[in-house]
C-alpha cells in the first residue's frame, strides 16, 4: 500500500519482465528434481549443427517476445496495475471479514503522496494482524494461480501475465526491505503485521520475502518440487501466524 513501493514496482518491474533466452534457463537448472533442460549429445555419425538444429524447437506463436516489457509497455503495464489492485482488494476483503469499513487516509513518504487502507475503529491484535497480512494474501495466491495456470510463462508471450508477475515481486522485496530498515510511515503493512505479532519486523520482513524470492525461482524452474513445498509452506505460516495473535 506504499507509494515508494509502488513507484519501485512502475519502474524496475521490468526484471521479471524483460524476456530471457532458453540457454540462460540451460545454465540456471539447479538440481535433478528441477528441470533438467541438457542438450542432447549427437548422434554417432551425426553432424553437430544438424544435432543442435534437432533439439532446436520450432517457431511458436505463442512464445515470448524478446525486449523490455515483455514486447508490449502497454498490456505490461496493464498486468501490473490489476497486482496493484489485487493487493489493496486484499486489504479491504480482510477490514469487511472483521466488521470494519473502511476509509482512505492520506500517508507520505518522502515527497510523495499516496494513500493507506484503514479500519474504522480499533482492532484486536488479530484482526491487525489479519488486515495488515491480506495484501500479501492477495499476492500469493495470484502468484500461485500463475504458477499453476502459466507454468511455463517465463516463454509464453504474455506481456500482460508478466506484468502481474513482476509487479507482485517487486512490491513483495520493496516491503521486505521495509521490514528490514523500518523505514516508511507507521502505516505500512510489516509494521502492522509486527506490531500484531510482538515480534521484530525485520522478522516479518524475511517472511515476505523468502515465498517472494521462491515464486521467482519456481518462474524460471517451474518443475522444481521443493521451491513450490517451501513457498507454499511459508504463505501457510504467514496465514497461519494470525492465531498466534491475541484474538
Amino acid at each position: 500500500m506504499r507509494a515508494q513501493w509502488l513507484m519501485l514496482a512502475v519502474f524496475l518491474t521490468s526484471g521479471l519482465g524483460t524476456a530471457c533466452h532458453a540457454d540462460e534457463v540451460l545454465l540456471l537448472s539447479p538440481c535433478a528434481n528441477c528441470d533438467a533442460h541438457h542438450p542432447l549429445p549427437a548422434a554417432a555419425g551425426t553432424k553437430p549443427g544438424a544435432a543442435a538444429s534437432a533439439t532446436q524447437p520450432a517457431e511458436n506463436p505463442s512464445q515470448r517476445r524478446e525486449g523490455p516489457w515483455a514486447g508490449d509497455a502497454s498490456e505490461f503495464f496493464k498486468g501490473a496495475a490489476l497486482g496493484f489492485v489485487c493487493h489493496e482488494t486484499g486489504h479491504v476483503i480482510a477490514n469487511l471479514a472483521v466488521g470494519s469499513h473502511p476509509y482512505l487516509k492520506r500517508v507520505d513518504f518522502a515527497f510523495i503522496p499516496f494513500f493507506t487502507i484503514q479500519p474504522d475503529h480499533p482492532l484486536t491484535p488479530r484482526e491487525h494482524y489479519l488486515t495488515a497480512s491480506a495484501g500479501f494474501g492477495a499476492q500469493f495466491l495470484v502468484n500461485e494461480w500463475l504458477l499453476d495456470k502459466h507454468p511455463n510463462l517465463a516463454h509464453e508471450d504474455e506481456p500482460f501475465l508478466k506484468g502481474l508477475a513482476a509487479f507482485n515481486f517487486w512490491l513483495g522485496v520493496g516491503y521486505a526491505l521495509d521490514g528490514f530498515t523500518g523505514y516508511g510511515p507507521d502505516e505500512r503493512d510489516t509494521k502492522g503485521m509486527a506490531d500484531a505479532l510482538g515480534c521484530s519486523e525485520s522478522v516479518v520482513g524475511a517472511l515476505v520475502l523468502a515465498p517472494t524470492l521462491l515464486d521467482a525461482y519456481r518462474y524460471r524452474h517451474p518443475s522444481c518440487r521443493w521451491a513450490r513445498d517451501v513457498s507454499r509452506g511459508l504463505k501457510l505460516l504467514m496465514f497461519g501466524l494470525t492465531f498466534d495473535c491475541e484474538p
